[in-house]
């Protein structure tokens, strides 16, 4: 990535929760299968359709808000 992605200790707390790793993040975010949606707010959803990162850019840096998992439930 050409970026910085910062990961806040909320999100550390959201992937511990929802048994996300940070190997699934990085893969997803550098996917080219994986999708970037803009939202009204200005910030960037980036999902492969099984996890899912809400980002914010400032200053270069790519902020991580939070990260969920997509897709079949049950």
């Amino acid at each position: 990535m050409d970026k910085y992605v910062l990961l806040t200790p909320h999100v550390y707390e959201r992937m511990i929760e929802r048994g996300i790793t940070i190997e699934e993040l990085i893969e997803m975010l550098e996917s080219k299968d994986s999708q970037a949606i803009m939202q009204r707010n200005f910030r960037i959803k980036i999902t492969n359709g099984r996890i899912a990162a809400i980002l914010q850019l400032s200053s270069g840096v790519l902020y991580v808000i939070t990260v969920f998992k997509e897709g079949r439930k049950g």
